[in-house]
């Protein structure tokens, strides 16, 4: 048993009394250096940040009581970790060639002193969000330097407060220090912690730990995509031998003040650490209790060491955040966190061995599904008060419908909530019906207790919850029913009757009637039973993460390493409805890069549209019907001007642009086509050749082919030329390239350019560069063609072509993407002096381009957007958006500069808004936030520093403000 004296010994270790004068002898006098001084945090050590010509080190000195063989001990371990390719501290000889040095301070005490490198890179601690690659390498790291540590020797025999084997009693020892209410709720969540620690204590396995991995204590450094990576440890002056899993349940307690998409993230934590280093049965049910008793030896060890030194700003600092690793542990119970750390429950609930329940009269009722790609939910009605009930109602009929247990509903997500506060995860099954109805049993249980609308019955092993249940006559504590007891009747609700029902197999856990998603692995198990108890299949498992994994594991059998997509942890989404896109777990996501859905997704005059055409003829445009002309016609109506009288119909935008480049070519005899830098176009081989985008081909200027000449992008935010006045200097620079190119006797036959540069971030170009461009080609004898796939249609909401507001009528306009809001269809819009030269080459035609269903399509897209007013509404929720973002330019300097026009901007964010160093790592990492809020956006542009802002022309104010509101707040944290 460890003596209680020599515990309690520890907590009253004071900081070494040195200053910078002291400092700076102490490394002339025994290291030799000298340098800039500043000091790190510490709790009862000093450390100093010494910035030498050679480079950043490290000056620690130990705290008087410190055992020499810890110091020695902790020299074994770095270079130990060295040895395994684990970045750590190296140690650096004093002059006398000795790692450790001492000091006497000005009271006479003896301290022992260390140099170490510094571990360049920064703490974990000030990366604003965990990503759950970065959660998952932190916990790769920490079981890696567990599995090292378990074979180095360690001979300091140590008794102190953060050894979890003597949690319990440092909470105790301290707690009289914390104000009455936080004293009361600490010591009640330790002692219980305690108790089932105890329960696994002998069976955990000891080794040598650090026991002190946490946020501040590990070094990251950014992939080459921008997210963090964990590649070192520092301070090693919590080692110890001790329970193997207390080093990661320190890891994971320092995880809970950070934001995290969910605590699906604990467990793959847990999942890597035990493939580094090992993890028992045994430890993974004593780590969530662990973790609990390590968040609050935190809290009263820092208010301890305020009281016995209350200058050490360091201890006060970390005491808000440590209460918060507190809060966020004890709400979270151990039946339900060991379950999630498990992967299983500890002690699986009894199935039933068949139905329990039944509606008299209708032993069978219907299932009614209100998960997010039921049916019933479609076009919306999902949406607003009491959706549930209507659902209901409209399936119910005269009869009763059974909901199942284990769905995430989607009735249950709300538009702008954040996901941490939505429990959509169904706990509890229900019989429902608009009119009253009678529930019986269907098997022998007893009556455990009743109550006003609620009866328990002991079933199977477990307890029976029936609530809303008006409880028939007669029956009472003890009393048995067989099958066809009436059990009681539906109360009647202000709109429908709803029996719930859940089968627990644990009573004595709290388990809620809905749950957020991240929690519904861990309370599930509780539940088990409950469908079976209806006559219906058990659930599915919960969790959506594996899921989603397991589905981009199959995709990613057959599709190239080269296919692009979003995220590398991404949710599986299952429906689409306006500017949201709904996950499996019914997660409502508002889309900000959907430009290809204008009208919205899921449209019913779109479905409509397209299935009446299906439904009819749909063929190819070599045979005669009505929609194709009818489409083309009021396709040209979208233009100005007299000129544009031809329409060719394709599939795609990569089709547009390669059939405007040869067009341009017939119509000139020329070859030479000149594009712009940052472009891009398309993937087939001639839109692929004036594409210009370095980041969607880092090659793409080494490789362009002899025909193409590339002009600079005309970008006045970061271009080579900067500022509203900008334009007379990219002309002229224009100018000279096509001054060029005549002179070598290859005059080029056009100039293909975005009408906003959208793959540089929405730029728009300088006022008169469009115009004066193609004034410039058609003296050469050239054509224009104007790439509007993603910035036109309206996108803009002044004009319905992006062109026409640049003050240009370019020659060729091409077309995609929202066209067809999501159905293939594109179009090359021109003269019929350049489209009838086509003939030179052979006869044109599309095989789906202008069918039936596509003219369909697009007209449909047309009336929508008429009918909606989607070009105002992009005009005057895409003034609002800029407003906000203006405001929280003023606040947040990562934000740089607002591009573009309407629903097509951009938000570009620097490190410096003189320099426009572009936060690239900020970025990424802020796209991995605002998907865990609820917001899917990407980076864009060359540098990949500029948020897109392209969503469903459907986009509204609220919708504007939500983005706004999370924006502000992840900007509000200390993005570094």
């Amino acid at each position: 048993m460890t003596d209680p004296s020599r515990l309690r010994a520890t907590y009253s270790l004071g900081r070494p009394g040195i200053d910078e004068r002291d400092v700076a002898a102490l490394l002339r006098e025994r290291f030799g250096v000298g340098g800039g001084l500043g000091e790190l945090g510490s709790q009862q050590d000093r450390n100093f940040l010494v910035t030498t010509p050679g480079g950043r080190r490290v000056l620690k000195v130990f705290q008087a009581a410190t055992d020499p063989a810890l110091v020695r001990g902790q020299l074994a371990v770095m270079s130990a970790l060295a040895t395994h390719g684990i970045v750590a501290p190296e140690p650096l000889r004093g002059l006398d060639g000795e790692f450790v040095q001492e000091w006497t301070a000005a009271d006479g005490t003896s301290h022992l002193v260390l140099l170490l490198t510094f571990v360049e890179g920064r703490q974990l601690v000030d990366v604003p969000y965990l990503s759950a690659r970065t959660a998952r390498g932190l916990a790769t790291l920490g079981g890696s330097v567990c599995r090292v540590l378990a074979g180095v020797g360690f001979d300091a025999e140590r008794v102190f407060q953060w050894d979890l084997r003597h949690s319990l009693d440092v909470v105790r020892d301290l707690a009289g220090v914390l104000p009455p209410e936080r004293r009361t709720a600490v010591l009640a969540v330790a002692e219980r912690a305690w108790a089932e620690v105890a329960e696994v204590a002998d069976d955990l396995p000891w080794q040598l730990i650090h026991a002190d991995i946490t946020d501040d204590n590990v070094v990251v450094r950014d992939d080459p995509d921008g997210l963090p990576r964990a590649v070192g440890v520092i301070d090693f002056g919590d080692l110890t031998r001790s329970w193997r899993v207390g080093e990661l349940a320190v890891l994971l307690a320092s995880m809970l003040h950070h934001d995290h998409d969910d605590l699906g993230v604990l467990t793959a934590m847990a999942d890597a650490f035990a493939a580094e280093a090992g993890l028992t049965a045994a430890e993974r049910r004593a780590l969530w209790p662990l973790v609990q008793l390590r968040a609050a030896v935190l809290v009263v060890s820092g208010w301890q060491q305020l009281a016995i030194d209350p200058g050490n700003d360091y201890a006060r600092e970390r005491g808000d955040h440590e209460w918060t690793v507190f809060e966020v542990a004890a709400g979270l119970p151990s039946a339900v966190m060991t379950t999630l750390l498990l992967g299983a429950p500890a002690v699986p609930a009894p199935l039933p061995a068949g139905r329990l329940l039944a509606v008299r009269g209708q032993p069978h009722p219907a299932v009614l599904s209100l998960a997010a790609d039921s049916a019933v939910l479609d076009d919306g009605a999902w949406l607003g008060a009491g959706a549930e009930d209507r659902v209901i109602r409209a399936a119910a009929g005269d009869g009763v419908v059974v909901l199942p247990q284990g769905e995430f509903r989607l009735t249950r997500s709300t538009p702008g909530a954040d996901p941490a506060h939505s429990a959509p995860y169904s706990l509890l099954a229900e019989f429902a019906g608009v009119r009253a109805f009678e529930v019986e049993a269907a098997t022998t249980m007893v009556v455990a207790s009743l109550g006003p609308d609620a009866l328990d019955l002991a079933a199977g092993g477990g307890v029976l919850r029936l609530r809303g249940l008006a409880v028939a006559p007669g029956l009472r504590p003890g009393t048995p029913v067989g099958p066809g007891t009436l059990l009681g009747t539906a109360v009647a609700g202000p709109s429908c009757c709803r029996v719930t029902v859940a089968l627990q197999g644990d009573a004595t856990v709290p388990v809620p009637d809905f749950c957020p998603r991240d929690r519904a692995v861990g309370y599930a198990p509780l539940v088990a039973g409950t469908n079976t108890a209806l006559g219906l299949p058990e659930p599915a498992s919960p969790d959506v993460r594996a899921t989603a994994h397991a589905e981009q594991r199959r995709r990613d059998a057959f599709l190239p390493d080269s296919t692009e997509r979003y995220y590398r942890e991404p949710p599986e989404f299952v429906r689409g409805w306006r500017s949201y896109l709904v996950d499996t777990a019914a997660g409502v996501h508002l889309d900000l890069v959907n430009n290809v859905t204008a009208i919205g997704h899921s449209h019913p005059a779109l479905r409509a549209a397209v299935d009446g055409a299906l439904r009819r003829l749909n063929t190819n445009s070599r045979f005669l019907y009505r929609l194709l002309a009818d489409y083309s016609e009021r396709l040209l109506a979208t233009t100005w001007g007299t000129g544009y009288d031809s329409v060719l119909l394709v599939n795609s935008g990569t089709e547009a642009v390669d059939l405007a480049l040869r067009l341009a070519k017939l119509a000139t005899g020329r070859n030479q086509v000149i594009t712009h830098r940052e472009g891009y176009h398309g993937w087939s081989e001639a839109s692929d050749a004036v594409t210009t985008s370095a980041y969607d081909n880092p090659n793409a200027l080494a490789t362009r082919p002899d025909w193409v000449s590339v002009a600079e992008a005309p970008n006045p935010y970061r271009g080579v030329h900067r500022g509203p006045e900008a334009g007379p200097a990219y002309l002229a620079d224009f100018d000279r390239l096509l001054d060029g190119l005549t002179a070598r006797d290859a005059a080029p036959a056009a100039v293909i350019m975005e009408s906003i540069l959208g793959n540089a971030g929405g730029v728009v170009p300088p006022a008169g560069y469009f115009a004066g461009i193609t004034d410039a080609l058609h003296r050469a004898g050239g054509l224009s063609i104007a790439d509007e796939v993603q910035v036109g249609f309206g996108r803009t909401g002044d004009t319905f072509w992006a062109a026409r507001a640049e003050g240009v009528e370019p020659d060729i306009i091409v077309c995609a993407k929202a066209m067809g809001n999501g159905f293939p269809l594109g179009a090359v819009i021109t003269r019929s002096e350049i489209s009838s030269v086509l003939g030179q080459a052979g006869m044109f035609f599309s095989t789906t381009g202008g069918s039936p269903a596509a003219c369909a399509a697009g007209l449909a897209v047309l009336d929508v957007m008429e009918r909606e007013d989607l070009m105002g509404n992009a005009r005057e929720v895409g003034a609002h958006l800029r407003r906000g973002v203006d405001e929280l330019a003023g606040r947040h300097p990562l934000v740089g500069a607002m591009h573009g026009r309407g629903l097509y901007q951009g938000i570009e964010l620097v490190l410096d808004r003189e320099s426009l160093a572009p936060a690239v790592a900020d970025t990424a990492l802020l796209c991995e936030a605002l998907l865990g809020r609820g917001i899917v956006d990407q980076a864009t542009s060359e540098r990949q520093n500029v948020l897109k802002i392209k969503p469903p022309m459907t986009l509204s104010r609220a919708d504007a403000d939500w983005f706004l509101e999370v924006l502000d707040d992840l900007l509000g944290k200390e993005w570094k």
